[in-house]
């Protein structure tokens, strides 16, 4: 099956459809990150797409399907492997507002979002599980 077709099958998968640049997104289920999910499957294959679609499709962060919040949550999934490894990483990570972060990430840096998205991603993740580990310890 070409890489196109496997993009559509795995959106399909967590119920999003793609839609064509001039055409504008409606609701939770449209995305028109099709280029950016095709670029994630050929470089780092079918698991690690389906990965960030689901953790991107978590009751509180469902309809981000925006190619900046692909990008940093894939980054996030490759650079912090022991993050993902944790049983309550899912649940860590459906805390935060991807859409928040995505507005401040605009706000703070337009020229670059999804570099700034990355960081304030992985900030407030290692935030996240920082607060779990001194909470143990104490």
């Amino acid at each position: 099956m070409a890489s196109g077709g496997m993009v559509d099958r795995i959106a399909a998968e967590f119920g999003v459809q793609f839609v064509t640049h001039a055409k504008r997104a409606e609701g939770r289920h449209q995305s028109k990150a099709r280029r950016t999910c095709h670029s994630l499957l050929n470089k780092h294959g079918a698991d690690h797409l389906r990965l960030v679609f689901g953790l991107i499709n978590t009751p509180q962060n469902r309809g981000n399907w925006s190619a900046p919040v692909f990008t940093a949550v894939s980054w996030v999934v490759l650079n912090k492997p022991e993050w993902v490894a944790r049983t309550d990483f899912v649940d860590r990570f459906d805390q935060l507002d991807l859409r928040v972060l995505l507005e401040n990430a605009k706000d703070l840096n337009p020229s670059a979002p999804t570099i700034t998205l990355s960081v304030l991603l992985s900030y407030e993740l290692d935030r996240c599980m920082s607060v779990e580990i001194r909470g143990k310890a104490a």
